[in-house]
């Protein structure tokens, strides 16, 4: 049980890894492209690998499930989920969005011990608790300076995010995570190509390259994320999670120019802090 849980967070921080350059890639493209034709790219790219994965290792078998309103019901959460965070992305600072929504382990700390009676003990509700303050030490927010239409939508995305994390830990008991993967995959395509002709901009060789990029890294950090959540309770992977901001503040001084500011290394060293203290306080229970 120890080396699953180990398991489950060595997925999740690649797959934090993996989103964070995503979501750098997102507010790069934005400005000159639809999120709805980012999706299209990421979905289309997506698709076909996680299709000849679940032939590969199950046959024609893999494509099929016996739950297939459970995983419309996935899809919509995925949807909508991605939809919102990749809007608030593109009108906030990155640090800022990714801030908002990385409350979301709070909600599954809580909703966790309710909906699949994995409530987590004292130590870590603490923990999850001390890397939100961590969250709020980097964002450092002032109500003159938010935008609310941007945050509004970070916010949705964060409970959405969280609902799309309950139901993949219970989805993945009988669903194989890259069923699951190609079947939310699907659902954004589909929405992505009835926006086509309105959406749609040529993207230049550079810009194709980018979003090839973007799909690529996206998909790497899909398959983390939810394989995280199929070896690792729900309030683990959330708190693991917390680790996306502290790329966000080097990406943002990579790519943006954004010098991180004395309360931002302090709130990533709590972040990062809170994270250690959850994983190490998982030990005594899993063995």
């Amino acid at each position: 049980m120890q080396r699953v849980v180990v398991l489950g967070g060595f997925f999740t921080l690649t797959g934090s890894f993996c989103f964070s350059i995503q979501d750098a890639l997102v507010k790069w493209l934005s400005s000159d492209f639809a999120l709805l034709q980012l999706l299209l790219v990421r979905s289309a790219v997506m698709i076909p690998v996680f299709a000849l994965i679940c032939f590969w290792r199950w046959g024609a078998q893999g494509l099929v499930t016996r739950r297939p309103g459970a995983h419309v019901l996935r899809a919509l959460f995925n949807l909508m989920a991605f939809l919102s965070y990749y809007f608030a992305i593109s009108r906030m600072p990155l640090v800022d969005a990714i801030s908002i929504a990385s409350a979301y382990p709070i909600i599954l700390a809580v909703l966790s011990g309710i909906v699949l009676s994995e409530a987590p003990n004292g130590r870590q509700i603490l923990a999850v608790i001390a890397g939100f303050i961590g969250v709020l030490f980097i964002i450092k927010p002032t109500g003159a300076e938010v935008d609310w239409l941007g945050a509004g939508a970070a916010l949705f995305g964060c409970i959405s995010f969280a609902g799309l994390g309950l139901y993949t830990r219970y989805l993945s008991r009988t669903e194989s995570s890259e069923l699951m993967l190609l079947t939310g995959a699907i659902s954004i395509l589909i929405v992505a190509l009835i926006s086509v002709p309105w959406t749609w901009i040529t993207p230049t060789t550079d810009g194709l390259l980018l979003m090839l990029g973007l799909s690529v890294v996206a998909l790497l950090g899909q398959y983390g994320i939810t394989n995280g959540f199929r070896y690792a309770p729900v309030y683990l992977v959330g708190a693991l999670e917390y680790t996306t901001l502290v790329w966000a503040a080097i990406w943002g001084f990579a790519f943006f120019d954004e010098v991180p500011a004395s309360h931002v290394m302090i709130g990533a060293a709590i972040v990062v802090a809170s994270g250690l203290a959850v994983v190490f306080s998982e030990k005594p229970r899993a063995s």
